[in-house]
C-alpha cells in the first residue's frame, strides 16, 4: 500500500473512532498498513528497492494468535494450521533468506507462544472496518501486560463490510509506555479477492486456511521489517509485502507443511523472491 494510502486510511479511522482510556497514543497517531485485495491496485513492484528510514525492526520476535468471535466460524483446520505456520518459521530458509537482509547485521529468530485457546473471546467483533484502537484494546483485553517484542495477531470470525483489503498491521503505545505491534486478521474464507488459489499449497488444506495463512505471511513480514511504519519501505511507500502481493513462484515448506505464500521483496535481488 502506498504511503499516501496508509495515511489516509489512518486518518479515516481516527475520524470515526475515539481512542479509549486503555490506550495512550504515542506522539505519532497509530496508522494501519493494509494488504489490498487481489486486483485492487498498488501491487506493482515499482519504485526501486526498499529504503531504510531508521525505525525499529524485529530481528527477535514472539507471535501470539487471538481468536475473536464465533469460534465455529473458522474451518476446523484453521487454528491448528495457523499455529503450524507460525511454529515453522524459525530457522526456515523462507525467513532467513528474505528477512535477514533488513535486520541491520542481526540474525532473525521467532517463537510462536501459542494462541489464547483457553480464553477465547466469544463476543462479537466489529462488523465494519475497525479502528486501530479497537484492535489494540482487544490485544490488551487478552494480554494485559503485553511485550514490546511480540506481534499480536487478532483473528476475527467475520469479515468487515465494504473494504478492499484483506488485513492490516499497526502499532501503538499502552498507558504504561509499552510499544506493541499487532495485526487485524479478519476471516478471509470465501472472500474472492483474498484467495491465493492452490497452485502450490497442500490439497488437504481448506480454502479458509490457505487464504488466511497467505495473508498472515504478508502482515508478518511487513511487521518484522517495518514494525512502526518508520523502517523499510520504498520511495512510493510500499513495504516488503506490498511490492510482491499476489505473486507466487513455488511452494514454501515450513516445519514439514507445504504452503502457497506470496513472494516478498529482496533488496539483494532487486526483485520479488519466494525464499
Amino acid at each position: 500500500m502506498t504511503r499516501r494510502g496508509r495515511l489516509s486510511f489512518a486518518a479515516a479511522a481516527a475520524a470515526c473512532f475515539a481512542l479509549t482510556a486503555t490506550v495512550a497514543v504515542s506522539a505519532s497517531a497509530p496508522q494501519s498498513h493494509a494488504m489490498r485485495q487481489r486486483g485492487a491496485g498498488n501491487h506493482a513492484s515499482s519504485s526501486g528497492n526498499l529504503i531504510d528510514h531508521g525505525g525499529p525492526v524485529m530481528p527477535v520476535s514472539t507471535t501470539y494468535a487471538i481468536w475473536w468471535g464465533n469460534q465455529g466460524a473458522w474451518s476446523s483446520d484453521v487454528k491448528s494450521g495457523v499455529g503450524s505456520f507460525f511454529g515453522g518459521l524459525n530457522g526456515s530458509s523462507y525467513l532467513n533468506d528474505i528477512a535477514t537482509q533488513y535486520m541491520r547485521n542481526s540474525s532473525v529468530s521467532t517463537v510462536f507462544a501459542g494462541s489464547n485457546n483457553n480464553k477465547q473471546d466469544t463476543s462479537n467483533p466489529p462488523k465494519n472496518n475497525p479502528s486501530t484502537s479497537t484492535i489494540m484494546n482487544e490485544v490488551l483485553k487478552e494480554y494485559p501486560t503485553p511485550s514490546s517484542g511480540a506481534i499480536y495477531f487478532v483473528f476475527t470470525s467475520n469479515f468487515p463490510r465494504g473494504v478492499n483489503y484483506c488485513a492490516w498491521h499497526s502499532w501503538g503505545t499502552t498507558s504504561k509506555g509499552v510499544h506493541i505491534q499487532f495485526a487485524y486478521m479478519p476471516n478471509t474464507g470465501g472472500v474472492a479477492g483474498c484467495d491465493p488459489g492452490n497452485t502450490y499449497g497442500s490439497p488437504a488444506d481448506s480454502q479458509d486456511l490457505r487464504s488466511l495463512v497467505n495473508v498472515t505471511s504478508h502482515e508478518y513480514m511487513e511487521t518484522l521489517t517495518d514494525a512502526q511504519g518508520t523502517a523499510w519501505y520504498d520511495s512510493g511507500g510500499s513495504e516488503i509485502g506490498d511490492k510482491c502481493a499476489w505473486q507466487f513462484s513455488g511452494p514454501v515448506v515450513l516445519g514439514g507443511h507445504t504452503w502457497q505464500l506470496q513472494e516478498e521483496w529482496s533488496n539483494r535481488n532487486s526483485g520479488c523472491i519466494q525464499s
